[in-house]
């Protein structure tokens, strides 16, 4: 990952990474939980396009991003296949990423 990446590039990473593993998932029942994921992910969407004019929107957007954390790490843990740990991490690292750009792109780096 590059530091030079826009918050909504990461985005489209994470998208195809989420992606992938709905495909790969040998477990049906867990179909509508990375439905719901792709769903939170596509409100991050809406919410990186919208203007960040104050922090209020910032402040939506890693609520947003903290929502798609947390359903990757109920499906990471939840996951019986050692083999797609790497995906679950470069989503989570995405995320990790879209939060940090939309924090220093409002001047809110710590």
């Amino acid at each position: 990952m590059t530091d030079s990446r826009t918050a909504l590039e990461a985005l489209d990473e994470c998208d195809k990474v989420v992606s992938r593993l709905d495909k790969m998932c040998c477990a049906p029942g867990r179909s509508p939980q990375m439905k719901q994921l792709a769903g939170t992910l596509a409100i991050a969407r809406t919410e990186l396009a919208e203007p960040r004019d104050d922090t209020v929107n910032v402040a939506s957007v890693i609520k947003v991003l903290e929502s798609a954390g947390s359903q990757l790490g109920r499906l990471q843990v939840g996951c019986c296949a050692p083999a797609r740990m790497p995906l679950y991490s470069q989503a989570l690292d995405t995320l990790m990423e879209m939060q940090r750009t939309v924090k220093s792109d409002d001047g809110m780096d710590h």
